[in-house]
């Protein structure tokens, strides 16, 4: 009965004592209140991209004028958060890039997509900070738009003035 009545007594002090750490904080008294949550961003302690590692990876950027419409990025990626929609241009070597979308919010900045982008035209930027509201608002669309009627009208009379001359 006694050991129980000490473990008691200890568990009383152990409690008191954690009371009188925090009570301070509580009521703001004497010199060991301190605040502990920051702002965000704070402007002391704030990262800035300068302070990343050389070879650190943020959100993915797609230069639109190098990309080749090839989907081997799409293909490789293991979470299948790149989204690419082409159409055949005049030049059937040349494809147009309707859609590249990336789904930020899937993404596992792996570098996969990048290291297989023959064109270079996918990259990771420098940009670490990809908070939104809205789970819509992380996708990033570097797509050239759907291709008109007047476009694919041209690009056929193009096809056709092409053909002609190699039948010469």
């Amino acid at each position: 009965m006694a050991q129980y009545l000490r473990a008691i007594g200890a568990g009383a002090v152990s409690i008191a004592g954690t009371c009188l750490t925090a009570v301070p904080y509580l009521f703001r008294w004497g010199e060991l209140h301190k605040e502990v949550t920051e702002g965000y961003p704070d402007p002391v302690s704030s990262k800035t991209s300068d302070d990343l590692p050389p070879r650190s990876r943020g959100l993915l950027v797609n230069d639109i004028d190098h990309c080749t419409g090839c989907g081997d990025c799409r293909k490789i990626c293991p979470v299948q958060c790149i989204h690419l929609e082409v159409e055949p241009q005049a030049d059937d070597s040349k494809v147009w890039v309707s859609r590249f979308d990336i789904d930020n919010s899937k993404c596992m900045f792996c570098g996969l997509c990048v290291e297989v982008c023959l064109p270079g035209s996918l990259n990771h930027t420098r940009q670490f900070e990809g908070a939104a509201y809205e789970l819509s608002q992380l996708t990033s669309s570097f797509g050239k738009g759907q291709v008109t009627a007047e476009q694919k009208a041209k690009w056929a009379a193009k096809r056709e003035s092409n053909k002609k001359k190699e039948g010469l």
